[in-house]
């Protein structure tokens, strides 16, 4: 996928319109179907509105530019989404609670 897909794949998911996305971050409806269409991209100032609108970061729209090899150190955005958002919501016992079960998994699979 594309950025402009991102940014409607996005869009759609939080069921923002063109015309309310365009408003939020100060440009018109035109703009946000040009960008969604690859007909134009938006300049670095616009991502960073578009990325704070949409919660969504950089990997996340460029994630299909980018190797999955680059991962390694780091989470995917289907990882974040699916695991890493939640852990962060957790308090210290729930934590400690997954990272017991995550410690005793890791070595079971190490044998």
């Amino acid at each position: 996928m594309s950025i402009g897909s991102r940014i409607k794949e996005r869009r759609t998911e939080l069921h923002i319109t063109q015309e309310r996305l365009a408003d939020q971050i100060g440009v018109t409806k035109g703009a946000i179907a040009n960008y969604e269409n690859e007909v134009s991209t938006p300049k670095i100032g616009l991502m960073y509105k578009l990325m704070d609108v949409l919660d969504c970061d950089a990997n996340y729209l460029h994630q299909d530019n980018m190797k999955e090899s680059t991962f390694d150190a780091c989470s995917t955005p289907d990882e974040f989404n699916k695991l890493i958002r939640k852990y962060r919501a957790l308090d210290s016992r729930g934590r400690n609670l997954i990272e017991l079960i995550l410690d005793a998994e890791y070595q079971n699979c190490q044998k």
